[in-house]
């Protein structure tokens, strides 16, 4: 199976480049099959760029009012116009990729609170502590996600 990361926001707004963070610690994990990217935002080119993958990982920031400290959802492909013409949600990149293309793998989108979207590259202790936890989240998805199924063992077969 291949796998595609793509942590996004602004790398110079402190806690909003936590997407870029989880990806470099995630590289340093060295997992096969899995490619990474890092983005500002989210563009019609990525579109293109998931077709070749079974799992894309999204990771961004949200915002300080959440409720939580992060959060997993799982992305259904859908594309919706915004008032904003070069905004994309991780939806509408499987979205775009399924009317365009034909293909749109499973999504699954990594949030994480942010708490200081200053000018900086330093992310603020408690975004940073969470930021582990979603790449300890995002690893064992990774590992279970990479193992081959197999088939069932009746009683009394050798496998």
């Amino acid at each position: 199976m291949k796998i595609l990361v793509i942590g996004y926001g602004n790398d110079s707004r402190n806690d909003d480049g936590v997407g870029w963070f989880v990806v470099e610690q995630l590289q340093r994990l060295g997992l096969p099959d899995v490619d990474f990217e890092t983005a500002h935002q989210l563009e019609v080119d990525f579109a293109e760029t998931v077709l070749d993958y079974e799992l894309v990982v999204f990771v961004d920031a949200a915002i300080p009012e959440s409720q939580q400290a992060w959060w997993r959802a799982d992305v259904d492909a859908g594309f919706q116009s915004h008032v904003v013409a070069h905004f994309l949600t991780p939806a509408d990149v499987l979205g775009l990729s399924r009317t365009l293309y034909g293909r749109d793998p499973r999504g699954v989108l990594f949030s994480i609170r942010g708490h200081d979207f200053n000018f900086g590259m330093t992310l603020t202790p408690a975004t940073e502590q969470s930021a582990h936890e979603v790449v300890r989240q995002i690893h064992r998805l990774l590992l279970e996600s990479l193992v081959p199924e197999r088939e069932p063992v009746l009683k009394g077969e050798t496998p």
